[in-house]
């Protein structure tokens, strides 16, 4: 393969004419928020706020607490989880298919993958 120069009129720098990247759209999207309605401003503000770790962690947090104390097996901990991500996958309300196939899925994934089928082992074993 041939790697041939540029053409002679390419760009070596930034053009001239062309705005600064840095500011780019910010002010419109400033203005956008500042004309939101009411309900829009609460639907924007959300709609920004990363969702860390935490967030998530603190989804099954309840149930590896129980776990950790005792009150519930690791089986029980498993379909607790399983049940907690299709419902938050699917909904609540959601299709009663939709939510034994991802259920299926997401055991026979658990089974099937060594290092996390060692993982759930190892809780047993706690």
């Amino acid at each position: 393969m041939k790697i041939s120069k540029p053409p002679s009129g390419s760009l070596v720098g930034r053009p001239a004419d062309l705005p600064a990247v840095k500011n780019a759209g910010t002010k419109g999207f400033v203005q956008k928020l500042a004309r939101a309605s009411g309900a829009d401003k609460a639907r924007a503000a959300t709609a920004i706020q990363p969702t860390g770790r935490a967030d998530k962690v603190a989804g099954v947090a309840d149930i590896g607490n129980a776990l950790k104390a005792g009150q519930i097996t690791p089986q029980a901990a498993l379909d607790r989880v399983v049940e907690r991500i299709v419902t938050r996958q699917v909904g609540a309300h959601g299709p009663a298919a939709i939510k034994k196939n991802l259920s299926a899925a997401l055991r026979q994934t658990l089974e099937d993958d060594p290092m996390l089928a060692a993982k759930l082992r190892a809780l047993g074993d706690e």
